[in-house]
């Protein structure tokens, strides 16, 4: 089966007028907006990129004079955003089967999400598609090069969405966990929201309540998902007050994702699995061992540990004590000698656990957990 080529067309050719500076040249740690963009591409491995320039192309242009990609200049850039589509458009190669209009103001996509909008392309007959984060549609769009020559003839008020409104029956949405693919920065106020999130190393609250929609995770799991969420940052909070460095936004994502695929079997390892596809291998190591896990006492207390046990204290949706659920499980498993080993091997690490956690405040942990008892 032929497997179709696909290319990119990043858009960086207007004033930045809103904008208290030059938006391509805007900085995200080392690489600037424009350089950004280009890697995104780079990384999903879309080889033909097109960077359409415009205002101030020759301070851009050094940036990519090593690198395969093609840039061209769009003299008409003056006269709006859709003339450089049309510049992009125009200069694709005739192998492409489709492409993505991509504005140099929207820098944060992520690389999983450009190939997970090629994975879509290749098993659908539609044309044009769009991520959508919580039923709101994104950028960058992937259109079928069936409507390259319409791009380039029309003539209508409206650009480019107004263009693909007429094929409406031709397109389809793809839900993605990626909150960037809405953020744009036409204001400073844009920028700086854009770099809090290029600072986080994990998905925020929403994009974890879009990947559990996107998983179909089942209500009552996600019930057990916050109340464990809630759980482990309490813990978290007694060992930070007490100097012990925790990554709480990784701990708390991880609690509310443990259970992604609940009703799967090895739910662990395919939770991990997901997680570490879109890049958050540390995460991924922590729903990995939520179930499992090697405890060693002489080591510093971990995230993994936390997630663990926050998740033996949590029946459904509710905190209860570790003996009680211990002796109710045991029960359940008395006549099950090898499930029954696991079990107690399994509530065995998490008594570990207190241990340490105890080590490190100097006080009873039941004493501490009365808040979160209910």
């Amino acid at each position: 089966m032929k497997k179709n080529k696909f290319a990119a067309i990043i858009i960086a050719a207007g004033f930045s007028s809103r904008m208290d500076g030059f938006k391509p040249l805007l900085k995200f740690g080392n690489e600037t907006a424009v350089e950004k963009v280009v890697n995104t591409y780079q990384q999903a491995g879309v080889n033909e990129i097109i960077l359409v320039l415009g205002h101030r192309a020759e301070e851009i242009t050094p940036y990519f004079k090593h690198l395969p990609i093609k840039w061209v200049i769009n003299e008409n850039f003056k006269q709006g955003m859709y003339t450089s589509i049309i510049k992009g458009v125009s200069q694709l190669s005739e192998a492409v089967d489709a492409f993505f209009i991509h504005p140099v103001d929207i820098p944060l996509v992520k690389p999983q999400s450009i190939e997970g909008l090629m994975n879509f392309f290749e098993k659908t007959e539609k044309g044009i598609m769009y991520p959508c984060f919580s039923n709101k549609r994104g950028h960058p769009p992937l259109i079928h090069s069936r409507y390259q020559n319409l791009i380039i003839a029309n003539q209508e008020d409206g650009g480019l969405k107004n263009l693909l409104e007429k094929y409406e029956v031709d397109a389809l949405n793809l839900p993605l966990a990626d909150q960037s693919i809405l953020m744009d920065m036409d204001t400073r106020l844009d920028y700086e929201a854009l770099l809090d999130y290029a600072r986080q190393n994990t998905p925020n609250p929403n994009e974890c309540e879009a990947l559990l929609d996107i998983f179909q995770t089942p209500a009552k799991v996600r019930k057990h998902s916050q109340k464990v969420k809630e759980v482990a940052l309490k813990i978290a909070t007694q060992l930070t007050d007490m100097g012990v460095e925790i990554d709480t936004d990784s701990l708390a994502a991880a609690a509310l994702l443990h259970d992604i695929v609940k009703t799967e079997k090895y739910h662990p390892e395919k939770g991990a699995l997901i997680l570490k596809k879109m890049g958050y291998e540390k995460i991924g190591n922590m729903i990995l061992t939520h179930m499992d896990i090697e405890v060693e006492n002489n080591d510093p207390i971990s995230e993994r540990e936390i997630l663990y046990l926050a998740d033996k204290l949590v029946q459904e949706d509710q905190f209860v004590k570790l003996s009680i659920r211990k002796a109710e499980i045991q029960e359940k498993f008395r006549y099950q000698p090898e499930a029954l080993e696991k079990i107690n091997k399994r509530y065995q690490d998490a008594e570990m656990i207190i241990e340490k956690i105890e080590t490190v405040t100097g006080k009873d942990f039941w004493d501490e957990q009365n808040d979160i008892s209910g």
